[in-house]
């Protein structure tokens, strides 16, 4: 998987350890799985990707459904990334 290098060393690390145990858990174990941070500048690809994640950001930052609308139909599935806001819910939880 490669995804856009917009975070610091320490938030790669915690990036990647999140991602690596929620995707891992729902892949067959046989399946490898390696995480990219590359420059969205260099790569359409991770261009479009910024542009879709970016619109569920609006949706959940700035309550702007907008650009979300246009996609809706074609997400099967959301979870938020919110390692500080998880943690700090579990420890009052």
């Amino acid at each position: 998987m490669t995804v856009d290098k917009s975070k610091g060393k320490t938030e790669v690390k915690k990036f990647n350890q999140y991602v690596l145990a929620h995707i891992k858990a729902r892949l067959d174990p046989n399946i490898p799985l390696e995480i990219y941070h590359a420059d969205s500048r260099q790569s359409p690809g991770l261009q479009a990707a910024d542009m879709f994640a970016w619109g569920v950001f609006r949706k959940y930052e700035a309550l702007d459904k907008g650009w979300y609308e246009v996609f809706k139909e074609k997400i099967s599935g959301e979870e938020l990334f919110q390692p500080e806001k998880e943690k700090r819910a579990r420890q009052a939880g």
